[in-house]
């Protein structure tokens, strides 16, 4: 269970890691420099991240599920 669990491409650690690296550096670039979504506290900036987040990890796991390439390994 814990195998099928691991190579399942329903859930992914190092998915979920890169995108969370992915979207703190995109939006502490635009809370910085380009201030396309105001962000005056602490709390929007972790909800912007949290949502940001999740929805890059809901596509990249579509994308995962329906790959082909790496159906023959």
């Amino acid at each position: 269970m814990r195998d099928a669990l691991r190579s399942s491409p329903l859930f992914s650690v190092r998915r979920l890691l890169v995108c969370l690296v992915v979207t703190l550096v995109v939006v502490t670039t635009d809370a910085l420099f380009f201030h396309i979504e105001p962000t005056r506290t602490a709390a929007e900036f972790a909800t912007e991240v949290a949502v940001h987040t999740l929805g890059f990890y809901g596509g990249y796991t579509l994308v995962a599920l329906f790959n082909r390439s790496g159906a023959g390994r």
